[in-house]
């Protein structure tokens, strides 16, 4: 796929128009990993996907009268959650035009229409003026990002001084062989950086790191639910989709999963902007 970044974002928004529904059967309102206590914790995806919601507003530290962005929203789930928990008002923006218009209606049907707004926007160019957010969320959307330090710069230059900066994302815990590189570039992926080298771009894009906690363990089970969870929407959805074309889409969110379970760790990244 091109590096391009005006043919990437294309790719990317068309990516999530397309299989919408799909992700949408696969992962529910949260397209993203849960959070799990440890091994020991049976909680079932859904709860465990807006537990991690929690763990990252309570790190947003933001309250009545704040506003946040949360960049790459998908369809508003954490959008919505972190508007529910904090009482802020939440902009939520995404490359795909599908997820846009599902999360306004979600958080229509939930009474956050005023509170909560969404925009198509590209995370390397955000149309906000300078010092617009109180504090930015990034969940698992910088792994659709080539270039990295664009997204964090816009993300800098959007918050006010004092603002804070969540990050929850892949990392490369152990370099990938030839045949994973060719399924996890197949998608609009790029290879994520290992956690302190995200640190590191973090810090160059002028923040201040308060947090690194290596998340791993404690979303490990979300590839064991994504696999369970594609076996059994598989049947329900090809009629919408067909059977072939659902066969190759749900092996290669499988794939994915068997790159991510065997190469990639977890980061909750915590930084501020000085000031």
């Amino acid at each position: 796929m091109s590096e391009d970044p005006a043919a990437r974002a294309q790719a990317v928004g068309t990516f999530y128009d397309l299989m919408g529904t799909f992700l949408d059967a696969v992962y529910g309102d949260n397209l993203h990993y849960g959070y799990w206590a440890d091994e020991h914790d049976d909680t079932p995806m859904p709860q465990a996907q807006e537990r991690l919601n929690d763990e990252l507003a309570s790190r947003l530290a933001a309250g009545t009268g704040d506003h946040v962005l949360d960049i790459g929203c998908g369809t508003g789930g954490p959008t919505r959650r972190v508007a529910r928990v904090t009482g802020a008002a939440v902009t939520g923006v995404s490359l795909s035009g599908w997820q846009v218009e599902r999360a306004g209606e979600l958080a229509a049907k939930e009474g956050l229409a005023d509170r909560v707004r969404f925009a198509r926007a590209d995370a390397t160019a955000l149309p906000y003026p300078d010092g617009h957010f109180d504090a930015a969320l990034a969940l698992e959307v910088l792994v659709h990002v080539p270039d990295k330090a664009a997204a964090l710069a816009e993300a800098y230059r959007v918050l006010r001084p004092g603002g804070r900066l969540v990050l929850a994302e892949l990392t490369l815990a152990r370099p990938m062989d030839d045949d994973q590189e060719r399924i996890w570039s197949a998608m609009p992926m790029s290879t994520p950086p290992t956690a302190q080298a995200y640190a590191e771009l973090v810090r160059a894009a002028g923040f201040e790191v308060d947090e690194l906690f290596d998340a791993s363990p404690h979303v490990r089970r979300s590839h064991q639910a994504t696999r369970a969870a594609v076996a059994r929407e598989r049947e329900r959805l090809s009629g919408t989709y067909g059977p072939r074309v659902l066969r190759q889409v749900g092996n290669a969110v499988l794939d994915l999963q068997a790159v991510a379970e065997s190469c990639l760790g977890y980061l909750l990244l915590t930084a501020r902007r000085p000031g």
